[in-house]
């Protein structure tokens, strides 16, 4: 498997790339159990898509899947799903009471959907999509740097973001639907303002994805070799 050419990520603000994981990262503020994880997946599944479709390539639907898997597999989120379901429900019905609390969470998770945006809109440029040999260690590669870079440096724009929406459920069924109200328009003006200051950190996260991409590739390779039968 070859690696992509190297390129240079593309660190200016563009509203297509980082609009569906700013209302993802948005929707942990819904009040409402359960509603919020719904609104969460379906832009979190929308992304990919979105980006890939930005820079000219479509992708397929094991692709897809691949890219929105998380770090567990099908068999044992089926076996979780009821206990942490329940404890999921519980915990937002607290949040309810103590609204406040959820403002750090979604911050947090406002900063990571926006790493996910940039590294998926990265994948698209540098060609680590645009073969199947690639793509399989490309989606892993991906999990594994979410898990291990560090997200803090956007954490205050986020904060910022976080407080804009006062009708919030409205603002996201209206992005469902491909419009934008003011309020989001205000963040996204807020994002745009600002986005040039943290150049520096996500061209080093683009550098920690291509060195962790490379050690996945030499590790699927190596696995593939060991299971390959033996020649003669």
């Amino acid at each position: 498997m070859a690696l992509p050419k190297n390129t240079t990520p593309d660190l200016s603000f563009d509203w297509q790339v980082y609009a569906d994981a700013t209302f993802a990262g948005l929707s942990i503020l819904i009040p409402i159990p359960l509603l919020d994880v719904a609104f969460e997946q379906f832009f979190r599944r929308r992304m990919p898509v979105v980006i890939a479709r930005r820079n000219g390539l479509t992708l397929s639907p094991s692709l897809r899947m691949d890219l929105n898997r998380g770090r567990f597999s099908c068999l044992v989120a089926c076996l979780t799903w009821p206990v942490l379901g329940l404890i999921m429900v519980l915990k937002r019905l607290s949040r309810n009471l103590l609204y406040f609390l959820t403002i750090k969470e979604s911050s947090d998770q406002l900063s990571l959907y926006w790493h996910r945006a940039f590294l998926l809109d990265y994948m698209c440029e540098a060609g680590y999509l645009a073969d199947e040999a690639t793509a399989v260690p490309a989606a892993e590669a991906l999990r594994e740097t979410l898990d291990t870079i560090p997200t803090s440096p956007v954490n205050e724009l986020a904060r910022q973001v976080v407080y804009l929406p006062h009708h919030l459920l409205r603002t996201l069924r209206q992005a469902r639907r491909g419009q934008m109200d003011a309020e989001m328009e205000k963040a996204r003006s807020l994002m745009a303002r600002t986005w040039d200051s943290f150049g520096d950190h996500f061209l080093e996260v683009a550098r920690r994805y291509d060195d962790i991409f490379q050690q996945v590739q030499a590790r699927l390779q190596a696995e593939a070799e060991q299971k390959a039968p033996p020649k003669g």
